[in-house]
């Protein structure tokens, strides 16, 4: 997994790899106890690419994430 904290108007973003796809999950704020948004893209790839468009996240601020992730 990956994070980013810059996500625009947004707290912090995490990238989830699955089976099915990467999964991107926003938090709007530090205090958020679950991510206020979340999406579905087929890869890596495109993921970065949609955070980059939709919240201005750099491909530098991209860092490993070895916490748990949302969805398990």
């Amino acid at each position: 997994m990956e994070e980013s904290f810059e996500a625009g108007p947004h707290w912090r973003i995490v990238l989830q790899p699955k089976p099915e796809g990467v999964y991107i999950f926003v938090w709007d704020t530090k205090s958020s106890s679950f991510p206020e948004w979340d999406y579905l893209e087929n890869t890596l790839e495109i993921a970065k690419e949609c955070c980059l468009e939709d919240y201005g996240t750099p491909a530098s601020s991209w860092r490993p994430f070895h916490g748990e992730g949302p969805m398990k």
